[in-house]
């Protein structure tokens, strides 16, 4: 047996790091642009988004004092890699139909009655996925639309996990306004139940080589606590970036 430098790779005992320096700031600074101050320790970085969403979901359901995880709602339809993450950590999933203007969130009234509908039933939702910008219909939801869904997510205790992965890709500027709900529930101080996920290096990886997925965590509450048990995932896990894709993001 031999030994390695951590962050090298190879042998049992590596340490892969667990983000390049400066990647978190530059995350900080991306979602700052955005309306959203950052700071560095509110970020964690893995190869994509969706293994973030799998630490997300793991977090949320073993925190807070309430067993069983809970289950997971999801827009319908919605891209496939949102469903297969929950299902591997055992948690119930629950679709809610798209409102007839966009996709990527559930209809505001379809999402409470599901939610009634599930607790009647013996389950308890706690997540609620969704994206403000759809990749599978190509829209993105109305400011408006958004705030009633963001309304009420937040009455029913839900966490909301905000796939922001393509809010960068083009859109008609003069047709909708895209928001995070991060920024639109920042006023109100309800945005510790917001995580905003993105991708930076995935759409621009045509060798296959995986990118670099960030995450955005409150600085407070709820949210902060989550922030903190996904870093505690991720460190176990140990995920290794890719260098040309984290030196590129």
């Amino acid at each position: 047996m031999r030994s390695t430098e951590p962050g090298h790779g190879g042998p049992a005992g590596a340490r892969p790091a667990s983000s390049p320096p400066g990647l978190r700031e530059a995350a900080s600074g991306y979602w700052h642009r955005r309306g959203l101050p950052t700071e560095p320790a509110q970020v964690a970085v893995a190869p994509d988004a969706s293994l973030l969403l799998l630490a997300v979901l793991a977090a949320a359901g073993d925190g807070e004092g309430r067993p069983g995880g809970g289950s997971v709602l999801l827009p319908h339809p919605c891209p496939s890699w949102y469903a297969p993450q929950a299902r591997l950590l055992g948690r119930t999933v629950h679709t809610v139909p798209v409102p007839a203007e966009c996709g990527g969130l559930p209809d505001p009234f379809a999402l409470l009655e599901t939610v009634r509908r599930v607790r009647s039933a013996g389950d308890e939702p706690r997540v609620l996925v969704l994206s403000v910008a759809d990749e599978v219909t190509g829209t993105a939801a109305p400011p408006e639309l958004l705030h009633e869904v963001c309304e009420a997510a937040v009455a029913e205790g839900l966490l909301l996990v905000s796939d922001e992965t393509w809010r960068d890709t083009t859109h008609d500027a003069h047709r909708t306004v895209l928001v995070s709900p991060a920024e639109m529930l920042a006023p109100t101080g309800q945005d510790a139940q917001v995580v905003v996920l993105a991708d930076l290096g995935r759409p621009a990886s045509p060798s296959g080589e995986a990118g670099v997925g960030i995450a955005r965590f409150p600085s407070a509450g709820r949210g902060r606590r989550l922030g903190e048990r996904v870093h505690e995932l991720l460190t176990a896990l140990r995920p290794a970036l890719s260098g040309t894709a984290a030196a590129a993001a």
